[in-house]
């Protein structure tokens, strides 16, 4: 390239890189409302219907009613996570059983849309909260920026051992980048558990948890340099931070920002792991089926591509144009 073209190269390349972290984080985080919340209603099937249908002049879509026979299995599958609210309806006044931990924005979202029924119907609602936040993580943010700090190290974890050891073999990067995962999701447990008290109760959990998603991201982003060089690792780093962080909600949480962007995070290390921690600690490490999951996928793909055969990796790299002369 000639040199007086590499700076406006320079200029275009940082000007797609704003356009993809303000898209993707603007595009998912600017119009918040949220679609189809989870609620157990405990009742007959045809009033949580009426109840339904009346909620969805206010709010099209903004809640799935599901009927529950009793009061104590709908209090199980709000601790299970199969929903995120409980509303038992009564002659003397309804009843609205929240988690704070699914994060404050949730909540009040909850509580003002059954205030609104309590008002509709002349029943006052009452709120009861059966796990609060802790008062060192009222905003209920530690497990984002837990997952969010651990990520970011990762992928540098693995350009950094790229750069040190360029001639491992593909075994030795590989226990390499496991060792490293454990020593990275160690630390970061203890930060979070133990010298900030910001994520108690299950540090064990905790380490395991994150030395899963240092290793998943690692890993992926290794192979994916192994194969594709620096341009495919560039991508990988899009797809994990400025793509996967707002695909998760955020603080906001999966079910404010659009579907189709909140269902293809699902698939992603950053919402898989924030919902694993969120629920280890917050709910006891119930529905953690779903996200160990995803994050092992990325462990297997990474692996995949870290043993990509030497020769297959020649005629990739063979097949790419060469750059044109300057």
């Amino acid at each position: 390239m000639h040199e007086r073209g590499k700076p406006i190269a320079v200029m275009v390349v940082v000007a797609l890189l704003g356009m993809v972290f303000a898209g993707s984080f603007l595009g998912a985080l600017h119009h918040l409302e949220p679609h189809g919340v989870p609620v157990a209603v405990v009742g007959q099937e045809n009033a949580v219907d009426r109840l339904g249908t009346m909620m969805d002049k206010r709010a099209d879509g903004a809640f799935d009613l599901t009927a529950y026979g009793s009061e104590e299995e709908a209090r199980g599958a709000l601790l299970d996570r199969d929903v995120d609210a409980v509303f038992v309806p009564g002659q003397g006044g309804a009843a609205l059983v929240i988690a704070g931990a699914n994060g404050k924005i949730e909540n009040a979202v909850l509580t003002q849309a059954f205030h609104g029924v309590g008002q509709a119907t002349g029943q006052p609602v009452t709120v009861e909260d059966v796990a609060p936040l802790p008062a060192d993580d009222g905003n209920g943010v530690s497990s984002i920026f837990f997952v969010i700090t651990t990520v970011i190290p990762a992928v540098i974890l693995a350009v950094a051992l790229a750069f040190a050891v360029p001639a491992a073999g593909a075994g030795q990067r590989i226990g390499l980048l496991a060792a490293g995962s454990v020593v990275l999701g160690g630390v970061n447990a203890w930060v979070a558990a133990g010298l900030t008290g910001a994520l108690v109760g299950a540090p064990w959990a905790l380490w395991g948890l994150g030395s899963l998603l240092v290793f998943a991201v690692s890993a992926f982003t290794a192979g994916a340099l192994r194969v594709g060089g620096p341009p495919a690792a560039g991508l990988t780093v899009l797809l994990f931070v400025p793509i996967g962080v707002p695909a998760s909600g955020g603080p906001i949480g999966p079910l404010f920002i659009p579907e189709w962007y909140a269902a293809f995070g699902e698939w992603l290390p950053v919402s898989a792991a924030i919902n694993a921690v969120r629920n280890t600690v917050y709910f006891d490490g119930s529905a953690l089926g779903g996200p160990l999951l995803v994050l092992t996928l990325w462990v297997v793909a990474g692996l995949a591509l870290v043993l990509v055969p030497k020769k297959v990796r020649e005629r990739s790299h063979a097949a790419a144009p060469e750059p044109a002369a300057s």
